[in-house]
């Protein structure tokens, strides 16, 4: 994994790109789901449950109206829960088929789930583990890939952790904080956003090679190359 220090440098050198990539509808978007959450039974409030699923692109994935259905039940049920059971969690919704037929492990669509109850924990996502120099687990054993996820999102709280405690990003969470005022976002949940926008950011100089998308070591050593071949033409 990529540490943390070498992350932050990097996003603090590309705040303002970063943070210029998350709009306003979406930070408002998801204090909306938060105070509808605190103060509904979901399971009776449709309008929540059609924003969630458009603002996390759960509609996107190819799932059932049952599984859906049961999702929110889930999310309802444990509301007061600070000890997020994924396993358990995670298998109720394996049981249920996409639309192709096929079980799969919706781990990103679970830590979404928590992070809605608490958003101490953060949500795991593609661009976040991006950033991280990491990537989905491909394994198909439902125990060995949720192992791997888990140590992932581990790693992500721990380095959201260290970032916070140590302070390792103030210009670009100063930077946050004017663009997006009274935004009522925990230290932890702008974090989410900082790092799915800096993923997107990422993503802008990444080309795709035979064998999928380049690390962040080698898009590093591109841009590097880049800045080089700027100096010596002028």
């Amino acid at each position: 994994m990529k540490k943390i220090r070498e992350i932050t440098d990097w996003i603090e050198n590309n705040s303002t790109e970063i943070i210029e990539n998350i709009d306003q509808e979406s930070v408002d978007v998801y204090n909306f789901l938060k105070t509808e959450f605190r103060k509904s039974n979901i399971n009776e409030n449709y309008l929540f449950q059609f924003v969630f699923r458009s603002f996390y692109q759960i509609d996107n994935a190819g799932l059932t109206p049952e599984f859906k259905k049961e999702y929110f039940k889930i999310l309802e049920q444990n509301r007061n829960e600070r000890q997020f059971d994924f396993e358990k969690v995670l298998r109720r919704l394996y049981s249920f088929p996409n639309r192709k037929g096929q079980n799969t492990l919706q781990f990103s669509f679970a830590t979404k789930m928590f992070n809605t109850i608490d958003d101490i924990m953060p949500i795991y996502d593609s661009e976040v583990a991006k950033m991280f120099s990491m990537s989905r687990p491909y394994q198909s054993e439902f125990e060995i890939k949720l192992d791997k996820y888990l140590d992932q999102l581990d790693k992500i709280q721990n380095g959201y952790e260290q970032i916070i405690n140590q302070n390792l990003l103030p210009e670009t969470i100063g930077l946050f904080d004017h663009v997006f005022k009274d935004n009522k976002l925990s230290e932890m949940k702008k974090l989410d956003f900082i790092f799915w926008s800096a993923g997107k950011i990422k993503t802008k100089f990444t080309k795709k090679g035979d064998d999928g998308f380049h690390t962040i070591e080698e898009l590093d050593e591109i841009d590097r190359k880049i800045k080089t071949n700027a100096q010596h033409r002028v």
